[in-house]
């Protein structure tokens, strides 16, 4: 997937080979003067401590966010979504909490069903939500999300 968004953005294909070839079931050599190891398989992911991981990141899911953006607007769902790296906030606002909350249920559910599509998962346990209310305490009711799997997200006061 990433080599194709890297494709799509418009990347100089010999980077794309690059990370290609870096990404998918290589092996390695040493060499030190004159000695030459044998080849040992490598498992070469995108992992945090890789220096380019953030960036490697923010180019995967921007197409995502981008998905996600056209159809929360065909659904008029009037949420949006922040994200930096493996962190990422759904915000919604309205009137009320009660019409905040069946969008960011849907909001929600399109945001998973996208990451299962992208190869990725979705930690529900780290999964935060915004919404605003423009009623003065308007009660802040939770997001009950065992119809897909998910737990229930609880409001923080802060």
């Amino acid at each position: 997937m990433l080599t194709s968004i890297l494709r799509h953005f418009g990347f100089a294909n010999c980077i794309v080979d690059f990370f290609s070839d870096y990404l998918v079931g290589k092996s390695t050599q040493y060499s030190w003067n004159s000695f030459l190891s044998g080849a040992c398989d490598t498992d070469v992911n995108v992992g945090q401590g890789f220096a380019l991981s953030s960036i490697f990141s923010a180019l995967y899911i921007a197409p995502l966010i981008r998905i996600f953006e056209h159809r929360a607007q065909a659904l008029y769902l009037n949420t949006s979504i922040l994200s930096f790296v493996d962190n990422s906030l759904l915000i919604s606002q309205g009137e009320t909490y009660n019409i905040t909350l069946p969008k960011l249920y849907s909001s929600y559910r399109v945001v998973t069903d996208l990451m299962v599509t992208f190869g990725l998962v979705m930690k529900h346990d780290k999964s935060e939500i915004f919404h605003f209310s423009r009623v003065h305490n308007d009660s802040n009711p939770e997001l009950d999300l065992s119809a897909i799997g998910a737990p229930t997200l609880k409001h923080k006061t802060y």
